[in-house]
């Protein structure tokens, strides 16, 4: 009777043991990436820990199928098959409302609201004045001004219960392009939130969100500055340079590879540029950043990066303290963390090279600054 249970209780203590290691392996994770490219006119990169490949491909195929669908939903530009999206909006501008996607309903709302309570230097309704600088032209100020009388954002009429909406005039036009790609990488990440996927980075182009932090902290022998890039994803802000010999002639940028890094956990990093897009003309560089107030390029910045919780926000904001002053940024941003008890950073890099960093991440230990003058 003793050995029988001895060898019962040799058998239990291999069991435990043999399920103690499986349940270690199970929990083991790599880190994993992929990209896709040509929703919202960019490249998507997705870096992730996960179980397996497997798992891995799981997130990364939800995030691809979700921005698919919202770059549809989103063009301003081109019509699909049996979808109303904001192209179909505009080609019915003064004629008749469009019953839309709720997705549209709320991009609309929550841009409409930004612009009401945060800065009106952003605004959807810019359509007709923007797409005639798409053209690669230099428009005359008679055409700016006729244009600019069809960009009244009072004039969008949503109608939230039956999921309409109209264009009073016929001239009118919906851009989103200062908001949609940031805030359709943030309805993505609320729903892997909502799901329990965690330890994720999505790059979109210039708009950058992570989800928790990483899952398997980094080697030592790995980390070069920011000691909190172990455990955190570290996001790099990219020098604002054309990668073109002769316009980078004298840019004080160039030689870097980035300018700012900035350890991430739980937030979005969204950068506007004046080297992104823009066309030539009789050798002056004119960017794809449009003032609402004098209807041309502005020229205040080579780039404005803001960290925020919020993608949306983030994007809609770095678009507005490019557009705006540095000092009137500042406003906008103190407001917003008094009023809303939103986080927010802010990176200002001038013609200069002078780069400008607010207080509460200069003050702290989650950034390296490469350059400065």
């Amino acid at each position: 009777m003793l050995k029988c249970r001895n060898i019962f209780y040799i058998l239990f203590l291999l069991i435990t043991i043999i399920f103690l290691y499986s349940c270690s392996k199970s929990t083991k994770y790599e880190l994993y990436t992929e990209s896709t490219e040509g929703m919202f006119d960019t490249v998507h990169i997705i870096k992730g820990y996960a179980r397996n490949k497997k798992e891995f491909f799981e997130i990364f195929n939800k995030y691809e199928s979700e921005m698919k669908k919202l770059d549809m939903l989103y063009n301003t530009y081109e019509n699909f098959p049996g979808i109303n999206n904001l192209k179909t909006v505009n080609d019915n501008a003064g004629i008749k409302e469009i019953k839309v996607d709720k997705s549209i309903i709320d991009l609309l709302e929550s841009s409409i609201k930004w612009n009401k309570e945060i800065d009106s230097s952003v605004n959807i309704a810019f359509g007709p004045v923007i797409e005639e600088w798409e053209k690669k032209v230099v428009p005359s100020e008679n055409k700016l001004n006729e244009l600019n009388k069809c960009t009244n954002i009072d004039d969008i009429v949503i109608d939230k219960y039956k999921s309409t909406v109209f264009l009073k005039k016929k001239c009118m036009k919906l851009n989103v392009g200062a908001v949609a790609k940031g805030y359709a990488v943030e309805y993505v990440a609320k729903k892997f939130e909502n799901e329990g996927i965690t330890s994720i980075l999505i790059s979109a182009g210039g708009n950058i969100r992570v989800i928790g932090q990483r899952k398997e902290p980094r080697k030592d022998s790995e980390i070069k500055d920011l000691k909190s890039c172990k455990i955190n994803f570290c996001v790099g802000v990219a020098p604002p340079i054309y990668n073109n010999k002769e316009l980078d002639l004298n840019n004080p940028y160039i030689g870097y590879k980035e300018i700012v890094k900035v350890s991430v956990k739980d937030e979005s990093v969204v950068t506007t540029g004046d080297y992104q897009r823009y066309f030539l003309e009789n050798g002056k560089i004119y960017n794809h950043v449009i003032s609402t107030k004098t209807l041309k390029p502005v020229e205040n910045f080579s780039s404005v990066t803001v960290i925020t919780k919020d993608s949306g926000i983030a994007d809609f904001l770095s678009t507005t303290l490019f557009l705006v002053s540095k000092e009137r940024g500042n406003e906008i941003i103190n407001k917003l963390m008094r009023d809303k008890n939103i986080k927010i950073d802010a990176i200002w890099m001038d013609k200069n090279g002078k780069v400008t960093i607010t207080d509460d991440l200069k003050n702290g230990d989650r950034y390296v600054l490469y350059k400065n003058k």
